[in-house]
This record gives structure tokens, C-alpha cells and sequence, in this order.
């Protein structure tokens, strides 16, 4: 009986400090390999998000301009490199200012230099989009003067490229914006279709 136990207690000894050691030598390999992936997926990831939301909130834009048969239309202002709403022009007696968004910290819009681009396009309520300002596009730039200033009493967060055009027009009459993720240079587009339809980058 004695032996058995005394056996047993031979069988259960631990790992030896070299053992140790290599498997915390290959654990830091593996994360060193893996760390840049892990980054570079995040990156991915936050530029996709915010392209993917930029999107939802313009086709939400779009659906408010459809469903209460809109007069004046629904304009999409992107205020300045990193913050944007939607201005329901419509409204009169409540604040027709939708919350501003920011984009996440690291992704800016991208200025568009193309002729005829804009800070702004309004759905109507067929859903199609026109560019206020742009002659023979759109009729007069906004139906209430006031919503001209998009940033409101906010004008304090509208401050890098504020007044800029990001909408940039294609050959092919839709309009694209586009985001960058600063530290990679990744771009994604959203882009909306003639008909008035949101199309984000897949």
C-alpha cells in the first residue's frame, strides 16, 4: 500500500522550468505574428462600420421623404470631414434637425473635387435624390434659409472642412461619398444609385 502511494506521487510531477519557458517563448512568437492581423482587421472593421452606418442613415433619410410624402424633400448634409445629418425641411414648428453623428475617431469623408459635387443631396418623396444648388438640378437650395447652417447650435463640433462638397456625381448620374480610414489609407464608398437607392461598398 505504501509503495502504490509512493509511486503515484512519482508519476504526478510538474513541468520542468525549460518547459515553461518554451511555451511562453511560442506563445509570444504566435501573438507577434498575430497582433498585426488583429489590427489590421480592426481597422477593416471600424472603416466598414461607419460606411455600413453613413448608409443606414441615408436610406433612413430617403424612407422618411417617402413615407410623410414630403413637400420640400429630406437633405442629407455631410457638415463637415467627420460629421453628418439629415434635415427634414418639411418640419416647421419642431426642430427638423436630425441628432449630428460623427464618424468614428479615424475615419474622415473624403472631399470631392469633381464639377458639380455638393455637402448635400435631398430625397424626395418618390425616393430619387437631386443636388441642391446644382442649376437645373435641384429648385431653390433649401426651402427654409436656415438650413443652409446644417451644424445649428452645434457649430462648435463643424469645424474641418465645414461647407466642403463630399457628394461627389458619376458618369453614370448616381453620386458616391467617400470614407477614408486615416492611418491605413483603406477607403470605402457608399453609393446612391439614380433612382435614389443606398448602395454601400460590399
Amino acid at each position: 500500500m505504501g509503495y502504490d502511494s509512493h509511486a503515484k506521487r512519482c508519476q504526478q510531477r510538474g513541468f520542468s522550468l525549460v518547459e515553461m519557458l518554451i511555451v511562453v517563448a511560442i506563445i509570444a512568437i504566435m501573438s507577434a505574428i498575430s497582433l498585426p492581423s488583429i489590427g489590421q482587421y480592426i481597422r477593416n472593421y471600424r472603416i466598414k462600420a461607419a460606411a455600413q452606418e453613413v448608409a443606414s442613415q441615408l436610406q433612413t433619410a430617403r424612407g422618411k421623404a417617402v413615407s410623410t410624402n414630403t413637400n420640400s424633400g429630406v437633405s442629407f448634409f455631410i457638415v463637415d470631414n467627420n460629421s453628418y445629418r439629415f434635415v427634414q425641411e418639411d418640419l416647421t414648428t419642431v426642430e427638423p434637425r436630425a441628432t449630428l453623428r460623427d464618424l468614428p475617431l479615424g475615419v474622415s469623408f473624403v472631399v470631392a473635387t469633381a464639377a458639380n459635387s455638393t455637402p448635400s443631396i435631398r430625397f424626395d418623396r418618390m425616393g430619387g435624390f437631386c443636388k441642391p444648388g446644382i442649376a437645373n438640378d435641384c429648385r431653390a437650395p433649401y426651402s427654409n434659409p436656415s438650413f443652409a447652417n446644417p451644424c445649428g447650435t452645434e457649430a462648435a463640433r463643424c469645424t474641418t472642412s465645414a461647407g466642403a462638397n463630399f457628394f461627389a456625381p458619376q458618369a453614370d448620374g448616381s453620386v458616391w461619398v467617400t470614407l477614408l480610414e486615416q492611418n491605413t489609407q483603406l477607403q470605402r464608398t457608399v453609393r446612391i444609385a439614380p433612382g435614389g437607392r443606398v448602395l454601400p461598398q460590399p
